[in-house]
């Protein structure tokens, strides 16, 4: 059996929630070891890209396919199968309150694997030192800062030794300085663990620190993927005044008419 070439791959996807179509023919594909980060707008469909590819949501059409798997069709215990090699960071690290750091990290192993609890212990120690949080391991979400909770659920969702890593908006509400501690983590988190990441977000510098390869998100497509460097020299208009965060341009302009006839 031969291994296929890319590690994730979308081929013209489409979703919508109810009457709002959020993804519109979006086809992409990301390598082994690629650092995928998927830019647009809030609301734009970039989470929903991640739970697509989680399996947690299926496209209205299209397919969605991990390391040669169709995952939108996929029966459930294969899916559960499947996910095992992915991990998931959500956009406010989603850490149980009543369960303390360790014990947060250890539910993936408790959940899918039938590891001894001194197998897990030893994963939780050795995760938790590589995101610097070993010392917090008897602590409760609560205790926690925002950048450390982050750090945990990074942990937390690389238990399982996933292939591909998947995070939503992970500098979202943490200042410039934990911002880029938590970016320099995730890149060199990929680097020594040889991992595949795709991260989606709107902020502009944490997107070009991680980032091997940009894709624009907008009014449901993908208009625009390339190399930081590259993206960085765009024509489009659209990419170049969300890169520049300029209120000038065309993503206002339907939007700014509406107030100002208000």
């Amino acid at each position: 059996m031969t291994t296929p070439r890319h590690m994730v791959e979308l081929r013209d996807v489409c979703m919508q929630f109810e009457e709002k179509k959020v993804l519109d023919g979006v086809s992409f594909t990301v390598e082994p070891q690629e650092r995928l980060v998927i830019m647009g707008q809030s609301g734009s469909g970039k989470s929903t890209i991640l739970r697509l590819i989680l399996g947690i949501l299926r496209p209205a059409s299209g397919s969605i396919f991990f390391k040669g798997l169709e995952v939108n069709r996929l029966p459930r215990r294969k899916l559960q199968r499947v996910r095992q090699h992915m991990g998931m960071v959500y956009q406010y690290s989603a850490l149980l309150s009543s369960r303390n750091v360790r014990d947060n990290v250890a539910l993936p192993l408790e959940e899918l694997t039938d590891k001894s609890r001194a197998e897990i212990d030893k994963i939780v120690d050795e995760k938790l030192e590589l995101v610097g949080m070993k010392d917090s391991k008897d602590l409760l979400p609560d205790e926690l800062s925002g950048g450390m909770r982050k750090r945990v659920a990074l942990a937390r969702a690389l238990v399982l030794e996933p292939e591909l890593l998947l995070l939503d908006e992970p500098s979202a509400g943490l200042d410039p300085v934990i911002a880029s501690v938590i970016d320099e983590l995730i890149i060199s988190l990929s680097e020594k663990s040889k991992v595949t990441s795709i991260t989606v977000t709107h902020e502009m510098d944490s997107a070009f620190r991680i980032a091997t390869r940009m894709a624009m998100l907008y009014q449901g497509k993908i208009i625009e993927e390339a190399e930081p460097e590259k993206l960085k020299q765009s024509k489009n208009p659209v990419v170049a005044q969300f890169l520049s965060g300029s209120t000038e341009g065309p993503i206002l302009e339907g939007s700014l008419d509406a107030i100002t006839k208000k």
